[in-house]
């Protein structure tokens, strides 16, 4: 039955996420800005309320309606979309970790060996005072980045930061 709700909260999601969309493909330039920007704001609160309440790690949008809205305003329709779609991006990948699936715990298992690694990494590269080196020992946010990247790319900067760190 918990499957079941999660597949209907993610349906209505995603019908709510098309609903927003199709506000913003509609035609009449004047009440089309001000609906769009309507839905595209009202979808955003709605989206980050349920953000918070699943405590999606490294979220940072806000439920100001007014902030969104006015943001909105200024954007055109193309870029309100392609925020949309970023954060819808966002929102499915903090689903998916929220699942308690499997694989979501792999991908979580996964990104804090990736966080301790960074931080074990940044570390020798100061101590050994690494010329130029630009990472950092914050272990959540590792973490976060990776949370929202593929293990492939994941893998590719681990690579590409033990070369920089052998080198040094």
């Amino acid at each position: 039955m918990f499957a079941i709700s999660r597949a209907l909260r993610a349906r209505h999601l995603v019908a709510t996420a098309a609903l927003a969309l199709a506000a913003l493909l509609s035609s009449a330039p004047a009440d089309a800005q001000q609906d769009r920007c309507h839905s595209y704001a009202t979808g955003m609160v709605s989206q980050d309320q349920r953000a918070r309440q699943m405590r999606c790690p490294g979220w940072t949008s806000h439920s100001n309606y007014q902030g969104h809205y006015g943001w909105c305003q200024q954007q055109t329709p193309q870029r309100v979309q392609q925020a949309i779609s970023n954060w819808q991006t966002r929102f499915q990948a903090c689903q998916f970790a929220a699942s308690g699936s499997p694989a979501a715990r792999a991908d979580a298992s996964r990104c804090v060996a990736y966080g301790d690694e960074m931080v074990r990494m940044d570390q020798m590269a100061r101590r050994q005072g690494c010329f130029g080196w630009t990472s950092h020992s914050n272990r959540n946010n590792h973490i976060q980045w990776c949370e929202l990247q593929t293990p492939e790319r994941v893998n590719g900067a681990l690579s590409s930061w033990r070369q920089r760190l052998r080198a040094c």
